[in-house]
């Protein structure tokens, strides 16, 4: 072959870098193209499996409406596709409501062997100074005292299982041996040493979110004062401060020597914000913001 028609046939070799350039546009376009498509037959596949049971699996069927009612626009399906979506979702939320009742109906009995009645919403029970709060769309349950988580863990949505967490929670924060009169002194001298921080006199109203992280400190034992570390640090939670201030005020023992501890209610904008203000019950689901503690003259 002659040196022309050599040049000439490289001539009309396609580049390698073009060719790889190209062929990663098409691999990209087909790989969303699957991941769309994806995106809908997976919930499509989760439908199938629940509604071989719907009652029992009536969480994973909401899911898989949920997630189909958030398809992508652009993925065309066949005639008839949004009225089984819709009929989905009414499935989905009939078995879900019946699921709420029986799991609270369960739960209630559970409870009434302990010989502890349940009172109040399926979305909220009550159980003596406790919240109770199932989440069937997260297969959870969350128990609050004072507003506050009791566990660190997450509590599944079973009845054993949150009998047990309610067990645990009542023993750590309401059975505890607490010295009262102790406590008050612990608190007064917290909150001197916020006074003595801000540089201010008995008497002045200092935040009670600042007298709380003291009175944390003042309550640690001696050997983490000689060497603090983490294994020897005494937590102080604030699950058990909101229950030792109630008990204070229901047993009336305020006083320490010839000063009375008072507590100033936040006002509207302070209240909630956890910087400023904490939340401190009266009940399950009663009780006040707190902004300021302070000790006056009785």
């Amino acid at each position: 072959m002659s040196n022309k028609s050599q040049a000439h046939s490289l001539a009309n070799v396609p580049d390698a870098d073009e060719l790889s350039s190209g062929l990663s546009e098409v691999r990209r376009h087909l790989a969303n193209e699957v991941k769309v498509r994806q995106s809908v037959i997976k919930p499509i596949e989760q439908s199938l499996r629940a509604l071989k049971d719907p009652h029992s699996n009536a969480v994973s069927l909401y899911e898989a409406g949920e997630a189909l009612s958030k398809r992508p626009a652009e993925l065309e399906l066949p005639k008839g596709t949004e009225k089984l979506f819709t009929g989905l979702q009414t499935l989905a939320d009939v078995h879900l409501s019946e699921l709420e009742f029986t799991f609270t109906r369960d739960l209630r009995e559970a409870f009434k062997e302990q010989n502890i009645k349940l009172t109040g919403e399926p979305t909220a029970l009550i159980a003596d100074l406790f919240v109770i709060k199932p989440d069937l769309r997260r297969k959870l349950v969350e128990i609050t005292f004072s507003r506050q988580s009791v566990t660190d863990k997450k509590i599944k949505l079973d009845v054993t299982q949150v009998v047990s967490a309610y067990q645990r929670a009542q023993k750590e924060i309401c059975e505890r041996k607490v010295d009262y009169d102790a406590l008050v002194q612990e608190i007064y001298e917290a909150y001197e040493r916020t006074l003595k921080l801000a540089g201010k006199q008995v008497g002045t109203r200092m935040g009670i979110v600042d007298c709380y992280r003291e009175l944390v400190l003042v309550r640690q034992p001696l050997s983490f004062r000689k060497a603090p570390s983490k294994n020897s640090f005494k937590d102080y939670p604030k699950t058990h401060f909101a229950y030792d201030m109630l008990e204070l005020r229901r047993q009336n023992r305020l006083g320490y020597n010839d000063l009375r501890l008072n507590l100033g209610v936040s006002t509207i904008e302070v209240g909630g914000d956890t910087a400023k203000a904490m939340f401190l019950a009266t009940s399950a689901t009663e009780g006040q913001f707190i902004k300021d503690l302070y000790f006056s003259e009785k």
